[in-house]
């Protein structure tokens, strides 16, 4: 194991044949003031070993809103040795009623060289009984992606934010599912971020009296942070998909057609600020402009109608921390078939 990697905060090493023996001691040694819960597994991989402090604090805040048995693997495929080594711990929190805490376990897994190679193998054989599997992939995916991973997978949780190909890495992912036949769905933590901006820009709409707006949309202005374009992208998507818009190829601007001939322009723009910052509707005199305040966690919106009536509001924009969206993701449990549309609709601008 190379020196640099302080594994203290991995718990215990154990044999990794020995796991469910010393889970096992773990719990018996824990006494009557605790309890182990568990309600879905929860896998995280990632090829940076050297941030496994970080990923084991994420795992703690994790389990302070689902139990679970988190797997943490670590990989580091140029070692020259291969290895497989493990530990195990367990994150405890108190309940609701305050009484007893409630623990989750943590199996961590350091694979080294061509041991990578049996990630499949370790997440399988580790699984706590028939659980759902939640798995969140850190970083891009590599080529060949194990299709055997995907068999017991039922949620695949990644960030195209990260990714520096996105257009390759969607492409490398959704053959390799369908290469396994699998029915798992994908959680993109990129779209997780315009969440509850969606939510905002949809209930604008609910009033028949700003309809018109989008029936008659002619320019849309997204400002976003530098290195949040691809966030900004499958906003564009949402907006194709839902208004059922066509994309049109010239000189490189982001053109739509509307089902009567009507064409919509997208312009993105970088801005210091939150990961999407301002979304700006304009159709002639009339428009809605939703703004992410600077600092607190709302959505600043101004409706103009074609009349000249003005309207204000002011709404909940939530947290964009990444163990927030990990918890709305979950929680929610939604398939993202508009998610799939709206990339569908902007892949080739990526």
């Amino acid at each position: 194991m190379p020196t640099t990697l302080d594994t203290s905060i991995l718990g215990a090493p154990v044999e990794v044949g020995a796991i469910s023996k010393e889970l096992k001691k773990l719990w018996d040694s824990t006494g009557a003031s605790k309890s182990r819960a568990s309600l879905i597994n929860f896998a995280v991989y990632s090829a940076d070993a050297s941030g496994m402090a970080g990923l084991t604090q994420s795992i703690n805040e994790f389990t302070r809103n689902h139990a679970c048995r988190a797997l943490l693997i670590l990989a580091q495929p140029e070692a020259t040795e291969s290895r497989v080594s493990a530990w195990v711990n367990a994150h405890c929190h108190l309940g609701r009623a305050g009484a007893k805490q409630v623990c989750c376990e943590q199996i961590s897994f350091l694979l080294e060289g061509k041991a990578c190679q049996f990630i499949p193998s370790i997440v399988f054989a580790n699984l706590d009984s028939d659980l759902p599997l939640h798995f969140w992939w850190q970083g891009e995916f590599h080529d060949p992606i194990d299709e055997q991973l995907w068999a017991w997978v039922d949620r695949l949780i990644f960030d195209s934010q990260s990714w520096h190909d996105p257009r390759r890495q969607f492409a490398l992912l959704q053959a390799s599912i369908a290469a396994a036949q699998s029915r798992l769905t994908l959680c993109d933590l990129n779209w997780a971020r315009s969440l509850r901006l969606r939510q905002a820009l949809a209930q604008m709409f609910d009033h028949p009296d700003n309809a018109p707006i989008l029936e008659q949309l002619e320019h849309v202005e997204i400002a976003h942070a530098p290195g949040f374009r691809s966030t900004a992208l499958l906003l564009v998507g949402w907006f194709a998909a839902q208004l059922r818009l066509t994309p049109q190829s010239r000189d490189g601007a982001l053109l739509f057609t509307t089902g009567d001939g009507r064409e919509v322009r997208f312009d993105l723009v970088e801005a210091a600020g939150r990961s999407i910052g301002r979304c700006h509707l304009r159709a002639g005199a009339a428009g809605v402009k939703v703004e992410r305040d600077a600092e607190g966690d709302f959505f600043h919106v101004e409706v103009r109608l074609a009349d000249g009536r003005l309207y204000r509001h002011v709404l909940p924009a939530g947290s964009n921390h990444t163990i927030s969206l990990l918890t709305d993701e979950i929680g929610h449990g939604s398939r993202h078939r508009v998610y799939l549309k709206a990339l569908a609709a902007t892949r080739a601008l990526f």
